[in-house]
């Protein structure tokens, strides 16, 4: 079959607009106002029962009895959702009350009675909380069991069945679930657009922005994989590929380098093009919608590039895909492919998944613009800090080791305490080259590698070992992501904690673990008990946990028996 054009309601375009973890679930509603419903509409059963009893003597008690049940039920529900404070009513309560409205409309005049209007409270509960296929399926099952209870009260009321209120009750089913299901699809749409637009932290970076917003995208959907190709012209020409996938997740923060050839088969459509398709091999309905483009620039409907789609299905292995475009205001371009492998997509996809494009874009500008104005400020309050540095400690320090070396001179190498004060001079030259390390490293902006992160803790181990007696033992397992500000602050918290062990301990043996794990850094610094030392009171190391918290990590200190303590770093790279 070829494919043919969607018949939905052009789209207008993403670009420009400005724009609860939507997931599949309920989203939160007034459960109590439902159950509150609920007893309004037993009551008023109870008392249309009571006024106007079945004509049939036999039933009245069974009408009175099934009636007065249902107020208690109803009664019990609105206590129990109020003491438990339900976020959204149970699944089973708008089948129950179905079962019940058949019941009703068995006793009482079957299809002639008045107890059908009660199915559109099950229907819009059905609809509103749970999405438009279960209304559906309420609204039929109503529909049956009307015209089922009808024919079953026939024979005891004597009177003929008509069919008009289950085709009314089909007919406004049907609206009410469509309705109710698309004020739920916007409810999540706009859930979706909020957490995308919601503030990042920029030192997670774009890598981690664009993964996570490919994961929520592929959540929504419940889509089989999301892959957005990106062309970078700046500083150099390059593309890139994030990838998220249902079979892998965890892996869509970690972009992936593609050749421009790669890279262009996917790029090779205008940016202003989006497209749905539906492969030849899908079910007649898919088939039915086949292929269908919408260009953004001339505001109309294309059919040019089914060939292109049908490469592409092929490229990402799936029979169906939405492709939108991607495009920042610093030149980087690229789109978005979404794939399934059950259920299709539209126009209103399209429309829907241009104003999510436009939304990461805008976020990733916002992450840059920030960025830009921290580096700024930074490099200037770095050069300040450094020339503070050199004036106000580093000419001190040389001061001190200047007067040690006139000291160590006048007492002579035969000197009693000549041994001590060249340890001491050899301390003060370690710390004036540390710390005009650290002014030219502030000063240059100069990004510490996670191999030197090692390299430099070990090199402080062996400091305290040689000068203070103090063994540490370093272990590592580090990612190459481990780099830069989260290197260099690791640096300064392990540096941090193994001063506390020296000034606040009487230990002679302490460890450092240094570990990457997921996404995660994680850092132990502990210390053996010292001689006559028992258990320590509980503390925290107040300037670990304000560098950990401004890195948006967390810390907290085990006392082991016997007076051990460690202290853990979890910190997110």
């Amino acid at each position: 079959m070829s494919p043919v054009l969607d018949a939905s309601v052009p789209v207008r375009p993403a670009h420009g607009v400005t724009p609860v973890r939507a997931g599949n679930g309920v989203e939160t509603i007034d459960a109590r106002m439902l159950v509150l419903l609920r007893c309004v509409l037993a009551f008023s059963a109870l008392l249309v029962v009571v006024a106007d009893p079945p004509k049939v003597s036999s039933l009245v008690e069974l009408a009175y009895f099934g009636v007065g049940v249902y107020f208690v039920y109803t009664a019990l529900l609105a206590a129990i959702a109020y003491r438990l404070q339900w976020p959204a009513p149970p699944r089973t309560l708008h089948w129950a009350d179905v079962v019940f409205y058949s019941f009703l409309v068995a006793l009482t005049g079957g299809t002639n009675s008045i107890f059908f209007l009660f199915f559109f409270y099950s229907i819009m509960v059905a609809s509103f909380c749970w999405g438009s296929r279960e209304g559906i399926l309420v609204t039929v099952a109503s529909s049956v069991l009307f015209v089922a209870a009808g024919l079953s009260s026939r024979e005891l009321h004597g009177q003929d069945i008509t069919l008009v209120p289950a085709v009314y009750l089909l007919i406004f089913g049907y609206l009410i679930s469509y309705f109710g299901g698309y004020e739920r699809l916007l409810r999540r749409r706009l859930a979706l657009l909020r957490e995308i637009n919601d503030l990042w932290n920029p030192r997670f970076g774009v890598d981690h922005t664009h993964g996570t917003n490919l994961d929520r995208l592929l959540e929504f959907y419940g889509g089989k994989s999301c892959v957005l190709v990106l062309r970078c012209p700046t500083p150099a020409l390059n593309y890139v590929m994030y990838s998220a996938s249902r079979d892998k997740p965890g892996y869509s923060s970690t972009p992936s380098y593609v050749a421009e050839s790669a890279a262009g088969a996917f790029l090779r459509l205008p940016d202003s093009l989006a497209a749905f398709y539906h492969g030849p091999a899908r079910s007649w309905w898919g088939r039915l919608r086949g292929y269908s483009g919408y260009d953004f620039e001339l505001g109309a409907r294309t059919n040019s590039f089914i060939a292109d789609c049908a490469a592409w299905a092929n490229l990402l292995d799936t029979q169906v895909f939405v492709t939108v475009p991607y495009v920042q205001r610093d030149g980087a371009s690229g789109r978005i492919f979404l794939t399934t492998d059950h259920g299709g997509f539209t126009h209103a996809d399209i429309d829907f998944l241009a104003q999510v494009s436009d939304a990461m874009s805008t976020v990733v500008e916002n992450m840059s613009l920030v960025e830009q104005l921290i580096s700024k400020a930074a490099e200037h309050e770095r050069n300040a800090i450094s020339r503070d540095l050199h004036d106000t400690t580093i000419q001190p320090y040389i001061g001190i080791k200047l007067a040690l070396d006139a000291l160590y001179r006048e007492g002579g190498t035969g000197n009693a305490l000549s041994q001590r004060i060249s340890e001491l001079i050899n301390m003060a030259e370690m710390s004036i080259r540390d710390l005009r390390q650290y002014a030219s490293t502030l000063k240059d902006k100069a990004a510490m590698p996670g191999g030197f992160l090692v390299t430099a803790v070990k090199n402080q181990a062996e400091r305290m070992g040689r000068f203070y007696g103090v063994n540490v033992e370093v272990t590592s397992d580090i990612s190459p992501r481990l780099q830069g500000r989260l290197a260099a602050e690791s640096y300064q918290i392990i540096a941090e904690g193994l001063s506390n062990v020296l000034r606040h301990t009487a230990a002679k043996k302490a460890f450092v673990n240094i570990l990457c794990e997921n996404s995660h850094l994680l850092l132990k610094i502990g210390n053996e008990a010292g001689n006559g030392v028992g258990e320590l009171a509980s503390f925290t190391p107040r300037s670990i946990s304000e560098r950990v918290q401004l890195l948006g990590g967390r810390t907290f200190v085990e006392q082991r028996q016997g007076g051990q303590t460690v202290v853990h770093v979890t910190i997110p790279m």
